[in-house]
């Protein structure tokens, strides 16, 4: 009897353990109760999360996880800043070189710019002067337009000397002394049928003639196409060229002018002899007399629409003397 109450009671006290909560030390220390999946860390994380789940959520427990937090944004915040001064501190030091080089390249530019207006201002008085020297060496010729071209070379002296004492009749034609008179070569932008220009070198009497054929108006129908010009450089007719929308203004209002040297406008206004030694300063003289600029063509010119650089103080370049 005692035997089977010992053997109940062994037996129930083997179900009362089999059906018992495990501990979890007790599941890690049983090899037999894991799988091949789990893992040593596997198990300390259950478990930590089990007494996370056990614990209550406090004021404190969640201070310290906010801390934790925002220490870790701080740390990330820190490196990325701290990268970004690196960068920065590369880019002022390569900012720094090219300021300093820009600095000496506009240095340089100056230093040229200064230079290239001194060379420009030498060149520009040398090549004045050299056209003042090739204007006095012609300061005898004269170049006449329209003589037709069937007059003979070996014609020509005497048909000049008819053309002379026709402006000039009360002297003798002993007094007109021509030298090397000829043709000269006929420029390509003219017409094959307007004839050459003849160029002779006259002596004592040229001013006179070129002033008494600017006046005088009752020509022989055989010298009414005559045009008398004096033999200028290549250089003095381009400064002149500058001039010319001023002077079609001039003559559009009736303001009497003249040439100067080397080549500046005598305007004559109000009793006055006023100077315009560039095209810009004939400007603001138009300017203030209130004249606009005439728009149509000279019949003496060629036509072309008139140039940019009369506006300018110094015109650059060349042209032909189709003066």
């Amino acid at each position: 009897m005692s035997q089977h109450r010992t053997k109940k009671h062994t037996e129930a006290k083997d179900k009362s353990a089999f059906f018992a909560a495990r501990k979890p030390q007790h599941k890690a220390a049983d090899p037999q109760a894991q799988d091949g999946a789990d893992s040593e860390y596997d198990t300390e994380r259950d478990y930590t999360v089990s007494r996370q789940e056990d614990c209550p959520l406090t004021q404190s427990l969640l201070q310290s996880m906010l801390d934790a937090a925002v220490t870790k944004m701080q740390t990330t915040v820190t490196e990325a800043l701290n990268d970004m001064r690196k960068g920065l501190k590369e880019l002022e030091v390569r900012t720094s070189h090219l300021e300093g080089n820009v600095e000496s390249l506009t240095g340089a530019h100056n230093e040229t710019d200064i230079r290239l207006t001194k060379i420009e201002d030498q060149l520009y008085r040398q090549e004045t002067k050299l056209a003042d020297a090739e204007d006095r060496s012609r300061r005898s010729n004269v170049r006449l337009r329209g003589v037709p071209e069937d007059i003979a070379p070996q014609n020509l002296t005497a048909y000049a000397v008819e053309f002379f004492q026709t402006l000039l009749p009360d002297i003798p034609a002993e007094m007109f002394l021509l030298d090397r008179i000829h043709r000269l070569p006929k420029p390509q932008h003219l017409p094959p049928t307007t004839p050459r220009d003849v160029l002779m070198r006259l002596y004592h009497i040229k001013d006179q003639i070129l002033r008494t054929h600017h006046t005088k108006k009752d020509l022989p129908t055989q010298f009414k196409d005559i045009l008398m010009f004096m033999d200028l450089s290549a250089e003095t007719l381009r400064r002149r060229r500058s001039f010319r929308a001023i002077a079609d203004t001039l003559r559009h209002h009736h303001v009497p002018y003249r040439w100067g040297y080397l080549a500046k406008l005598l305007i004559s206004k109000g009793g006055k002899l006023i100077s315009a030694t560039t095209p810009a300063e004939g400007l603001d003289l138009l300017q203030q007399w209130g004249m606009s600029r005439n728009t149509q063509p000279n019949p003496r010119n060629s036509g072309k629409p008139l140039p940019e650089e009369w506006r300018t103080q110094k015109t650059r370049g060349t042209s032909p003397r189709d003066e």
